[in-house]
């Protein structure tokens, strides 16, 4: 393999499929399926072909095929080749035109992902921002807007990094930034800027209120942007902190209690956001607004792994935005086919689909397992390394925080799963199908993993552990099946065993008994409630929690950016009066000016 190969495969061949997808409007997405295919099949093939590569295309590329490459790799490619091939039957408007964009943010994510110097890092996360831009603007003119103004927000912090690295080395390579150039008190600011611009692709708080609008857009596209390209803002810290300034410049600003005090403040922002998360999702009656929520909480673990920095806690990091990429992206292309075949979104619209629905409801509800960290799930392993991380360091703020988001994540999956797919299915609704045959095979490719490292942590932990080694991080002690920690760990072999034995036993007694199938009509009530009466309380499903947290709900950082903008905009509204048109008044401007400038040169001389 060499440079042209690497660039071509990864990041021109997705150029390619994105203008013939645009011309070939009818089968883009068909399109768009075989080309990330490709790029598919070269990756999994590609395994442990590693190397660095330089492109001299008028400027220099300096690209780096390698395992943390290749792992979040991994996840961008499979998500956009499920999230695409659900919407080969989603009937979108302008098919060509998203197909398009989807493979131009394909191209630029995995830009980012090979690029290891910071001017092909930075060309390539404008390619990815702007499509980003472009397809939520399909949706809507004001969810774009909001994206955009935190696009640009994160663009100028990272230059602003990138320029300060620049100013002291002449370089844009990722290896001369440690050359010894930069002052030591400077790498504070190089990192808080690094950090903060990728951290808004992660929708960490209090940069997060851009994310509920833009993943309201089209679900193939949405599961692509929570599951795929928010990894972009993980890969981009983690390069930040461990491979760009490393663990030796991080320990150097001191410690505490074995965590780096520059690391320190990002877990506990990584906890904050883990916890306003999941609160504010528990209280959506949108399942899109929900999930968004739901994908800020979750995100919020993989923040408070990288920033406490220890082998287990970067471990659990990278397993849990590995296997955030999957779930989420089901739990998004699972609501997408509900609203497919619905046409709602508000949970209390809806009922008893499960029934019309079933291959979707199995999917949404394994999904569901792996989000809330069920123990039969790899969603339980990686969240319990990240307990373990914080626990065996006693930081108090943070594992409690950690905790009650666990427990509000089953709050808000339970709600999907009463209000959505159980229950009282509704009149309208009883003609309801399943999704279609594309739909499903995109849910099952991306359920397939979450089972897969259920069983099998320790194949995903080997990929990981080579991550940790390659950077100078360390080690995790593992297993086929098992992990091991300084206060415990988890043995997934045991858990299955011990679900197989008490399924059989569960088995074993219910058909030891006489049992009939009835209606869900008939289970309400002792079968005595007449079918006219609505007995699905989905609506207010959490009112007493509501009421008790209204106090700080009230407080919202939303409201707090509109007031904000309301403000400047009233401002930049009176500096507007100024300019009237009249001549005479521009004439005054100017003499005031002048008058002004002389008064203050004359202070000055004085």
């Amino acid at each position: 393999m060499d440079a042209l190969t690497l660039f071509g495969i990864f990041v021109l061949l997705p150029l390619v499929g994105a203008l013939v997808s645009y011309f070939g409007k009818k089968y883009a997405p068909i399109i768009a399926v075989i080309f990330t295919g490709i790029s598919g099949i070269f990756l999994y093939l590609w395994y442990g072909n590693f190397g660095s590569y330089t492109i001299d295309i008028g400027v220099k590329l300096n690209l780096t095929f390698d395992i943390t490459t290749w792992f979040f790799m991994l996840m961008m490619n499979t998500v956009i080749f499920s999230s695409l091939l659900f919407s080969v039957s989603s009937k979108l408007k302008r098919a060509g035109g998203f197909a398009t964009l989807m493979l131009l943010g394909f191209a630029g994510a995995n830009g980012v992902l090979l690029a290891r110097d910071f001017l092909s890092l930075y060309l390539f996360w404008e390619l990815m921002s702007w499509s980003i831009y472009l397809l939520v603007l399909r949706t809507s003119g004001e969810y774009a807007r909001r994206y955009l103004l935190f696009g640009v927000l994160s663009a100028y912090l990272l230059i602003m990094g990138i320029g300060i690295i620049y100013y002291y080395t002449g370089s844009f390579l990722y290896a001369d930034a440690l050359s010894g150039a930069i002052p030591h008190a400077i790498w504070p600011w190089i990192l808080t800027f690094l950090i903060l611009g990728f951290g808004i692709k992660m929708a960490i708080v209090p940069f997060h209120v851009w994310a509920p609008y833009a993943y309201s857009s089209e679900q193939p596209f949405v599961a692509f942007l929570s599951g795929g390209l928010s990894k972009l803002g993980a890969f981009g810290i983690f390069m930040s902190m461990y491979s760009i300034a490393g663990i030796s410049l991080l320990q150097s600003f001191g410690t505490f209690r074995g965590v780096s005090l520059m690391g320190y403040p990002f877990a506990l922002l990584g906890a904050a956001t883990a916890f306003i998360g999941t609160i504010l999702a528990i209280f959506q009656d949108d399942i899109r607004k929900l999930l968004a929520y739901s994908s800020i909480g979750q995100l919020g673990y993989v923040m408070i792994g990288l920033g406490l920095g220890t082998p287990l806690a970067i471990g659990g990091a990278m397993f849990h935005a590995f296997n955030h990429a999957f779930f989420k992206s089901l739990l998004f292309l699972g609501a997408g086919a509900v609203i497919y075949r619905t046409g709602k979104y508000k949970i209390s619209e809806m009922g008893g689909l499960g029934y019309r629905m079933p291959f979707t409801f199995m999917f949404v509800l394994f999904a569901i397992f792996a989000l809330a960290g069920i123990p039969l799930t790899s969603g339980f392993i990686s969240k319990w390394m990240l307990y373990e991380a914080a626990i065996s360091r006693k930081f108090v703020i943070v594992a409690p925080l950690m905790l009650i988001a666990s427990v509000g994540a089953y709050l808000y999956s339970y709600r999907i799963l009463y209000g959505v797919f159980l229950g009282q299915l509704k009149d309208e609704d009883k003609n309801v199908k399943e999704a279609p045959g594309p739909m499903l095979a995109a849910m099952f490719i991306l359920m397939v993993p979450l089972v897969i490292f259920s069983i099998v942590p320790g194949w995903i932990l080997g990929w990981i552990n080579k991550i940790l080694v390659e950077n100078g991080i360390g080690k995790l002690n593992y297993t086929t099946f098992s992990y091991s920690s300084a206060i415990g760990g988890a043995n997934m072999a045991v858990f299955w065993i011990a679900f197989i034995l008490l399924l059989i036993f569960a088995m074993l007694m219910f058909m030891a008994k006489k049992a009939r199938v009835v209606d869900q009509y008939d289970n309400y009530l002792a079968g005595e409630a007449p079918p006219s009466v609505a007995l699905h309380a989905a609506h207010n499903y959490y009112k007493p929690l509501r009421d008790t947290w209204a106090p700080l709900l009230k407080h919202s950082i939303d409201r707090a950016y509109e007031k904000f903008s309301k403000f400047f905009a009233g401002g930049f509204y009176e500096i507007k009066r100024i300019y009237t048109g009249n001549p005479q008044d521009y004439a005054a401007y100017l003499g005031i000016a002048f008058l002004a400038f002389l008064l203050v040169g004359w202070w000055l001389l004085w």
